[in-house]
């Protein structure tokens, strides 16, 4: 981080607070934006493997760039971490590689919404848009809330080893052995 940034971000990731005090205060950020590089130490590491319940997080690194934008704040960036958790057949430690882009924008909280609309109205969400919009109050932006989610939703559910693979005893009843349709194709067979 620059000098000319550096007034922008208030905090640093050796507080104890939280695990990356990575809050942007919105009255001090320059025209051209700032550049938030994020690297944490082992400790905030173990911290973070803890929030996410994940065995180990190898390494984390963010490079943020945070920047005004009409009617709020944008957010592009890039985050690669490198995670380690247990195999969900043989609990054989699995590792993955999370590499995301990031890009975001934050708008202020509106104090009281007037909905104009009618019980009966329907609300359009677009799923497949690029960008998230998140909302902020005050005049600080905390962005670890935002990194946390968009790494947390990253994270393998459900990881396998090389070669793992259910056993028959494991795999459980086949579906369509338990249909109640089977039933009556027993009795018919009858």
């Amino acid at each position: 981080m620059n000098n000319k940034n550096s007034e922008a971000i208030s905090g640093n990731l050796n507080e104890a607070a939280s695990l990356f005090d990575v809050v942007v205060r919105l009255e001090k950020l320059p025209v051209d934006g700032a550049h938030i590089k994020i690297s944490p130490s082992p400790e905030q590491l173990q911290k973070l493997a803890k929030i996410l319940k994940v065995s180990s997080v190898e390494s984390f690194t963010a490079k943020l760039h945070v920047f005004k934008q009409k009617p709020g704040i944008g957010l592009s960036g890039h985050l690669v971490t490198k995670i380690i958790q247990p195999c969900v057949i043989t609990l054989a430690p699995v590792s993955q590689k999370i590499e995301l882009q990031l890009q975001s924008s934050f708008v202020p909280k509106a104090k009281k919404r007037q909905d104009t609309s009618s019980e009966n109205s329907e609300i359009y969400v677009d799923l497949q848009a690029s960008s998230i919009v998140d909302e902020y109050e005050g005049n600080e932006l905390d962005l670890e809330p935002f990194l946390l989610e968009s790494l947390g939703l990253e994270i393998d559910l459900y990881p396998r080893a090389n070669g793992a693979a259910m056993s028959d005893e494991l795999a459980g009843d086949d579906p369509s052995e338990l249909s109640p349709f089977s039933a009556l194709k027993g009795l018919k067979d009858n």
